[in-house]
């Protein structure tokens, strides 16, 4: 097996440990939860739950972040050619990650989700889905621009062309799963919200059921 193959297997298996950080933390932490004694402490509690949610994705973000940044670095004094190219893509791109998920769990941390009434969490359950969205039609193009460079350097026998489409391919396959699973993660969260909706009295508005 190549040097870049390895690596790109390395990077692959790491990057679906990270994805599975949150589910093994949450199956761990998870303990009974007494009924809560009013809708607004159970709006309250579910809205930290989203909260945190996003806090531990892009604390995965930022891991992953920081290990592409400092094996591509390593990878481009270690190696040379396809390879290099491949190393130096990754450093690369991820700065922009680093930012993104940097910006991302500050949002996250200095959020003051218990202020939040039943109209706040409704709109900030739907415009986290919809960027998550947005995020996956994003990946798919990075994927698919990955396989033209690829296919380009193939053509072109460039080196550095085919070193940049594997990175992208590996990149854009990276977030096209992290932003799913996110999106699937949040969707599944405001799902519980949801399913409590009833219309209030006089058929104006929304409330939560409760009990």
């Amino acid at each position: 097996m190549s040097p870049l193959s390895r690596a790109v297997r390395s990077s692959l298996v790491l990057g679906l440990l990270f994805l599975a950080l949150p589910l093994v933390a949450g199956a761990q932490e998870v303990a009974p939860v007494p009924a809560a004694p009013s809708a607004r402490d159970w709006l309250a509690a579910h809205n930290a739950e989203a909260v945190r949610l996003n806090r531990v994705a892009m604390g995965v973000l930022f891991g992953w972040a920081v290990l592409n940044i400092g094996t591509g670095v390593a990878g481009h004094f270690a190696t040379e050619g396809e390879t290099r190219a491949f190393f130096q893509a990754n450093a690369a791109w991820n700065v922009v990650n680093l930012a993104i998920a940097g910006f991302g769990y500050h949002g996250q941390a200095t959020a003051e989700p218990a202020t939040w009434d039943l109209a706040r969490s409704l709109a900030e359950g739907q415009k986290m889905e919809r960027l998550l969205l947005f995020n996956t039609g994003l990946d798919v193009g990075y994927v698919a621009f990955g396989a033209f460079l690829w296919e380009r350097g193939l053509r072109k026998d460039s080196e550095r062309l085919r070193g940049w489409g594997k990175s992208l391919l590996v990149q854009g396959g990276f977030l096209l799963v992290f932003d799913g699973v996110l999106w699937f993660l949040n969707s599944r969260v405001n799902g519980e919200l949801s399913a409590r909706l009833v219309p209030a009295p006089g058929g104006v508005g929304l409330m939560l059921s409760w009990p």
